[in-house]
C-alpha cells in the first residue's frame, strides 16, 4: 500500500532588531494571506502533476510520526539524525557561498523544537510565536524558514534554496547559530546571531 503525502511547502521569515507591533501585525496578516493563495495554488499544481506520475513515496529519511529533536535529546534518534544531517547540508552550502559555519546548538534548537511541535499539532506551516523565539535569544537577528511534507533533508534545502526567502535566510551572512527541529513532517530552522 503506498502513502500519498501533501505537496511540499515552505515559508520564510526574518527579524533584525525591533520593530513596530502594528507593521509587523499588518505585514503578517497580508503574508498570511499569501501564503494561502501560494499554498492552494502549489497544492494544483502539484495535484495535476501528482496525478500523472502517481502517488509520492515516503522516502525512508522521513522521520516517524511523532519524532521530536529535543535540545538534549539522543544522538541516534531519527528526528536527531535528520536535523543533524540537514545542519550539515546547510553548512556545507554555505561554505560554497563563501560563508562560515552555523554552530547546532541546543538553546536554539529547543525554540525550533518548540515550534515544530506546535506546526505539527495545528497541521499548518506558520511563523507564529516568531517575535517571542526572536526575543527570548535576545540575539541582534534571527532568521527562520519552515517547511513540510519534504521526503528528505536534500529536498528540504533544495525547496528552501528555490525560494528567494528561503535561500537569503539561509545565506544570511550575521548568523552564527541554529537550531533545527522536525515533528511529524514539520521542519524548523532557526538560526541567530
Amino acid at each position: 500500500m503506498t502513502k500519498q503525502v501533501a505537496a511540499p511547502d515552505s515559508y520564510a521569515m526574518r527579524r533584525v532588531g525591533p520593530a513596530s507591533a502594528t507593521r509587523s501585525a499588518f505585514v503578517d496578516s497580508v503574508r498570511s494571506r499569501w501564503h494561502l493563495i501560494a499554498v492552494v495554488a502549489a497544492g494544483l499544481l502539484f495535484g495535476a502533476s501528482a496525478m500523472a506520475a502517481g502517488p509520492l513515496q515516503l522516502s525512508s529519511l522521513t522521520p516517524p510520526a511523532g519524532s521530536r529533536v529535543a535540545a538534549d535529546g539522543p544522538a541516534s534518534s531519527p528526528a536527531s539524525a535528520y536535523a543533524q544531517h540537514l545542519a550539515r547540508l546547510i553548512n556545507d552550502y554555505r561554505a560554497n557561498k563563501g560563508l562560515g559555519p552555523l554552530e547546532l546548538v541546543s538553546d536554539l534548537t529547543g525554540l525550533a523544537s518548540e515550534h515544530a511541535l506546535q506546526m505539527a499539532e495545528e497541521r499548518r506551516l506558520s511563523h507564529a510565536g516568531f517575535r517571542d523565539r526572536f526575543d527570548r535569544t535576545r540575539a541582534r537577528i534571527c532568521v527562520e524558514n519552515v517547511g513540510v511534507n519534504f521526503p528528505h533533508a536534500e529536498a528540504q534545502l533544495d525547496g528552501w534554496r528555490a525560494s528567494a526567502g528561503h535561500h537569503r535566510n539561509l545565506l544570511e551572512p550575521k548568523v552564527v547559530r541554529m537550531g533545527i527541529a522536525i515533528s511529524h513532517r514539520f521542519v524548523t530552522f532557526f538560526a541567530c546571531s
